[in-house]
């Protein structure tokens, strides 16, 4: 138990219990970035129950820090995410807690070191380049497909020291049947066991072979060259357990695959949704335009301009409020604890949403409007500390989360140089709350040429 639990803690008021045993599961599963929203200020805590599961949903900053910082031990993943997750990617950094989970991301944290992320931002801004050179003006093409492109070559490049660039169509439709799939399994109470052959199954493992095999074989390209390097491959190869022995053949795999699916779809996400956000705000497009001009006139951006570039730095920070790719997280408790008062039973899920917390208009008024400019004059050091977490936060921040801000940065600062971008009038786009949110359908966007005059 928490040192802080005690017998004076009480239980959370509880929502309207909703079906038996199902309870509320139905209404969040047709609705889950909606389902947050409607009890966003219901209270701090909040309780109800999904399919025979006591679920807890934390409204505050304050509960949140609990469970990603104050006692983190206690919290690892809870049994959906970690089914779903673990089909794909096994037992590795995302799925696995306690002294396993510590002994990996020390593993793997030099390959994200800052003195690394400057070769980074030049992969990126090359790919960028490479990008913009394949566009037709007036021409429209889906944003979502091709910054999953572009950022599949980043990581692919950054973390493998592979080029991927010729199977990134193949590579994106199998990942895409992984995703689903592991949503699929996040969603559904009792699934199917593995090996009956259905037909979205047969789809998974199929997938999954793609992925594997990739994989498999940028792992065998590396041994043959002798030298292990230093990026995240070359850590892995010339990592060793505790106890000597060497990370496993499918060890090695799942972290990679690991690494390859988190880091390229997220920041693939938040591409497509910034790029959308400037198209339909060309205010806030002029606004950078006017900065990358003033500072770059006209060359390549390096790591080095980044602290030169405020305003860049808040329209990613401001699609990211809008449109987290990680847009919400669980987590269950292994012991007994104490919340703030709140009794929270072993055995409980506790659950939050960075959909519903970025559109808090306490302290982000108009929260459905794209304001870049609110993050000017240290508001994120104003706010309460898990106010905005796009990247999670405590010992589990996201370990790629660094790079993915700069990697944003430098691939918007490079295509808006020579870009601009048309979005088509209307509603905002459909997103998709699946293991990460994503555009429905995709984004349509029409490029033109741009001039720095402009």
């Amino acid at each position: 138990m928490h040192p802080a639990a005690s017998d004076s803690a009480v239980l959370p008021p509880r929502l309207a219990a909703g079906l038996p045993w199902v309870g509320l599961g139905l209404e969040y599963r047709k609705d889950p970035l909606g389902f947050f929203l409607r009890y966003a200020d219901q209270g701090a805590v909040v309780r109800t129950r999904f399919v025979g599961t006591d679920i807890y949903l934390l409204n505050t900053s304050e509960g949140i820090e609990h469970v990603l910082v104050k006692n983190f031990r206690n919290y690892p993943k809870d049994a959906f995410q970690k089914r779903a997750l673990e089909a794909v990617v096994g037992r590795g950094l995302f799925t696995s807690h306690g002294d396993f989970w510590m002994r990996r991301r020390r593993m793997m944290q030099p390959a994200f070191h800052k003195n690394l992320l400057a070769s980074h931002g030049s992969v990126a801004v090359r790919a960028a380049n490479t990008w913009m050179a394949s566009r037709r003006e007036g021409e429209p093409f889906d944003a979502y497909a091709e910054m999953m492109a572009l950022t599949l070559d980043v990581v692919a490049e950054t973390l493998f020291g592979a080029n991927l660039s010729a199977r990134a169509r193949e590579l994106g439709r199998a990942m895409e049947s992984v995703m689903l799939h592991a949503q699929f399994l996040f969603d559904t109470p009792i699934p199917l066991p593995a090996w009956v052959p259905t037909p979205g199954q047969r789809r998974f493992r199929a997938a999954l072979r793609t992925l594997h095999a990739v994989v498999d074989d940028v792992v065998e390209r590396r041994r043959r060259q002798g030298s292990p390097g230093e990026d995240l491959l070359g850590l892995l190869l010339e990592a060793q357990a505790e106890d000597g022995e060497h990370l496993t053949d499918a060890q090695l795999r799942d972290e990679c695959l690991t690494l390859m699916i988190a880091g390229h779809e997220t920041t693939a996400v938040a591409l497509t949704l910034c790029l959308w956000l400037l198209a339909r705000h060309p205010e806030a497009e002029a606004a950078l335009r006017r900065e990358l001009a003033t500072v770059l006139g006209g060359r390549e951006p390096t790591v080095e301009d980044l602290p030169s570039l405020p305003y860049c730095e808040q329209v990613v920070k401001e699609s990211l409020r809008l449109y987290p790719p990680a847009w919400g997280m669980s987590r269950v408790a292994e012991a007994d604890d104490r919340m703030d008062g709140i009794r929270v039973p072993a055995g409980t899920v506790v659950a939050w949403s960075q959909w519903a917390l970025h559109r808090n208009a306490r302290h982000f008024p108009e929260p459905e409007a794209f304001r870049p400019e609110r993050w000017a004059d240290g508001l994120e050091r104003r706010i309460p500390r898990f106010a905005y977490c796009p990247f999670g936060g405590g010992p589990r921040l996201c370990i790629g989360a660094g790079s993915a801000m700069m990697v944003i940065r430098l691939v918007l600062a490079s295509v808006l140089q020579r870009l601009h971008f048309d979005a088509a009038p209307g509603p905002a786009p459909e997103v998709i709350p699946a293991i990460t949110l994503r555009p429905k359908g995709g984004i349509r966007l029409t490029p033109r040429k741009a001039s720095l005059q402009e």
